[in-house]
């Protein structure tokens, strides 16, 4: 038997773009520290059209979640695996099959 774990996530304008820093990133309000992050998650979801990847980092027990579409995206991926070396194959575990959610932890301190 698992665990259930339930994180606040935090909401951002959904026009808001990703700002990566030398030391993490921000989205709207929300401001990530690579030092901080506890966990990554990623998943996909199935849209009408088509599926989005999405990466969530978890700090101090609140997750912020991305989505591919997001402006800043590409920035913020390079630079998670960067930090994250780790991370670098999210894309093959996660988007692979289709019309599935592939929910995976990337990274977990």
């Amino acid at each position: 038997m698992g665990t259930l774990h339930t994180l606040k996530t935090c909401r951002t304008a959904a026009d808001a773009p990703v700002v990566v820093t030398p030391h993490g990133f921000a989205c709207g309000d929300a401001f990530v520290a690579w030092q901080t992050v506890c966990e990554i998650r990623a998943w996909q979801c199935d849209h009408a059209t088509d599926s989005e990847g999405y990466l969530a980092f978890t700090v101090g027990g609140h997750a912020l979640a991305v989505g591919e579409t997001r402006d800043g995206f590409a920035a913020l991926e390079a630079a998670m695996i960067a930090a994250f070396p780790a991370t670098a194959h999210w894309r093959d575990r996660v988007l692979a099959p289709p019309l599935e959610r592939n929910e995976t932890v990337l990274f977990r301190r």
